[in-house]
């Protein structure tokens, strides 16, 4: 937390004291979080800041190890407490030897931009929002375990990933998707990126049919409004993937499990529809719910559709990619059911026609095709 001194042992036992009783204040709620809050105002700005991180340290200590990672924890709270979240989480995370961390927690922890823990006068209104966040960080529930947390001993190399070229042209083409104001173009650039990853992950596949197929999983946020039919969307890109879903509705972000190549086009192509699709919706004519709900229910649906289009036309013809995908298809059944036990499955609904038949037509001109002026 900046150049903060190092406080004695006298201190040290006053600041485990202030953290507990901001501790109670989250536990306790609103109603009856005064009291202590002011007790901890009453010490001074040093010793409240010092008291604060001490309690959100604590409160993310106990987060990771229920299964969050550092963008989840920024992604879950609300937007007001995204700067104090993330100042925390960097303070907290510089304790931790960085050659020990796993590499998804080092991608997530560069991509925070921190700044030190400071408290504005006055203290109280200050440390009602810290309270905020500890509570708001206790209730988060469990989730399934990833990757191995920044205090476990053992840490186990990621996997190698997509080639950085190949992934450099696929950006490349839904960076131009997602800007271009030519429907037509916008739909050739996204079945481009589509096919030039299937194609890839098909030879990978054929590479690597003599290694251990391996799955890997990963949870991607949405924004709101309409997150029941944005994560439809995300399952139609996953299964179109060979990538299997779940919906935690409650905290709006899917969970994805697939081997890493199919997970990396997943995600990228799944956020790129979202956008396509956004700017869709924007210039449609309906603006009831019903409308909108039926829209990117739709979208979903004809977007999956397209999608396996695409990646069957690039498919090889080789029966030695039969084996391979069906080894890798029992990776990724074996890791979803040991990380999503008993998960039941729920659909969306779209009860507006003319939303339902304008999502079809917006999602037949996302960017889906091969176009031949843009250059693999």
């Amino acid at each position: 937390m900046g150049t903060m001194r190092t406080p004695d042992r006298e201190t040290r036992g006053s600041v485990a004291l202030l953290a507990a009783r901001l501790t109670e204040a989250a536990a306790l709620g609103p109603g009856a979080a005064l009291d202590r809050i002011q007790q901890v105002a009453a010490q001074g700005a040093e010793l409240a800041t010092v008291a604060s991180v001490a309690s959100l340290s604590r409160a993310l200590e106990l987060l990771w190890q229920r299964g969050w990672l550092p963008g989840e924890a920024v992604a879950a709270v609300p937007k007001p407490l995204t700067a104090l979240v993330t100042a925390a989480i960097g303070h907290e995370c510089r304790r931790y030897p960085t050659a020990r961390l796993h590499p998804v927690w080092r991608a997530q922890l560069a991509a925070l931009d921190t700044a030190p823990v400071e408290l504005a006068e006055p203290l109280v209104p200050a440390l009602r929002r810290v309270v905020e966040l500890v509570a708001v960080l206790m209730s988060l529930p469990q989730l399934p375990r990833l990757v191995p947390g920044p205090c476990e001993a053992e840490v186990r190399a990621g996997t190698a990933g997509v080639d950085p070229r190949v992934m450099a042209k696929v950006r490349g083409l839904l960076t131009k998707a997602e800007s271009t104001p030519f429907a037509a173009e916008a739909e050739a650039l996204s079945a481009k990126a589509q096919e030039l990853m299937s194609r890839y992950a098909f030879e990978q596949a054929v590479i690597t049919a003599d290694h251990p197929q391996q799955a890997t999983a990963r949870r991607l946020w949405l924004s709101g409004p309409y997150q029941a039919p944005k994560a439809q969307l995300v399952e139609a890109v996953a299964g179109a993937n060979r990538c299997r879903s779940v919906f935690y509705p409650r905290l709006g972000c899917v969970g994805l499990v697939g081997h890493e190549t199919d997970l990396e086009i997943t995600e990228l192509l799944a956020t790129s529809l979202a956008t396509q699709s956004t700017r869709a919706l924007a210039g449609a004519p309906g603006r009831t719910r019903a409308y909108r709900q039926a829209f990117l229910v739709a979208y979903a649906h004809r977007v999956h559709q397209r999608l396996v289009d695409a990646a069957a036309q690039v498919r090889p013809h080789s029966t030695a990619l039969v084996p391979v995908l069906a080894s890798r298809e029992a990776a990724v059944d074996a890791k979803f059911a040991a990380l999503f036990p008993g998960i039941r499955t729920r659909r969306t609904t779209a009860t507006n026609p003319s939303g339902w038949t304008a999502g079809l037509a917006a999602a037949d001109l996302a960017d889906l095709h091969p176009h031949r002026r843009v250059a693999s």
